[in-house]
């Protein structure tokens, strides 16, 4: 269920900043008017997070947008390129089992023996639409080599 993955995101990207503890209102929100601006770009939706480093660390960075192969001569308005190499530790779920997929994936990298590399890398989750509305998700924390 959860592994390690060395992996390389290209992300067309857009930045927001806000409460931690407003994310999961204001993540979804930033993503869908996003997606309906830059309707001409095709990839997997991600997030990108800043992670969260102490309980005084209130405010945090994120970028919504998709994930892309190619270069591209025009990007939507405030968007940017985002490139991003890493090892991660890796869990796949569904999107409304977020909450636990974190949890696994936090003692799994614990059990494991891995260490967070959260400092100065990005936690990512990439969602993926299936049958019957029910979105599969995945979830990316750094860790050290």
């Amino acid at each position: 269920m959860c592994q390690v993955v060395k992996k390389e995101f290209k992300v067309i990207g857009e930045k927001h900043t806000g409460l931690y503890k407003d994310f999961a209102e204001l993540v979804p929100k930033a993503a869908n008017q996003f997606l309906e601006r830059a309707s001409n770009l095709s990839g997997t939706e991600v997030t990108v997070y800043e992670p969260k480093v102490s309980e005084s660390h209130n405010e945090g960075t994120f970028y919504v947008g998709v994930l892309v192969n190619a270069e591209f001569d025009t990007l939507p308005e405030g968007a940017e390129i985002l490139d991003i190499q890493h090892s991660y530790g890796m869990i796949r779920g569904k999107g409304t089992e977020m909450g636990s997929l974190y949890s696994t994936l936090d003692q799994w990298i614990d059990e494991q023996g891995y260490a967070r590399d959260t400092l100065e890398n990005f936690i990512l989750e990439t969602y993926h639409p299936v049958e019957n509305d029910v979105e599969k998700v995945e979830i990316y924390i750094p860790i050290k080599d």
